[in-house]
């Protein structure tokens, strides 16, 4: 599990600075709220790890890459996509990525 340490720092940073705003705090405190956010956004980020790993996990028995292109394709070429045609769409290229 790698986990991006500027983009942590940058969802801590934000999450502090909308404290800052929310509570119309004085941007001396701003140190003292970072603490917290950088807590938060630790959890948030190792979340995100943990459900990525999931994600991929679940395609760990991964088709071909050629036969899900050729799902993609097909389900591409139709008229029309509803809400389903279009999450098997998502869930088509997640197992792509995966199995490149």
């Amino acid at each position: 599990m790698t986990i991006d340490r500027a983009e942590l720092f940058l969802l801590a940073w934000a999450w502090a600075k909308q404290e800052l705003w929310t509570w119309r705090l004085p941007a001396s405190r701003l140190r003292g709220l970072f603490r917290k956010a950088l807590s938060q956004a630790w959890a948030e980020m190792k979340r995100r790890a943990v459900y990525r790993a999931q994600r991929l996990a679940a395609f760990a028995v991964a088709r071909p890459a050629d036969e899900i292109r050729t799902d993609i394709l097909a389900l591409e070429c139709k008229d029309r996509l509803c809400g389903s045609d279009w999450q098997r769409l998502d869930a088509l290229r997640m197992e792509l990525h995966a199995a490149a």
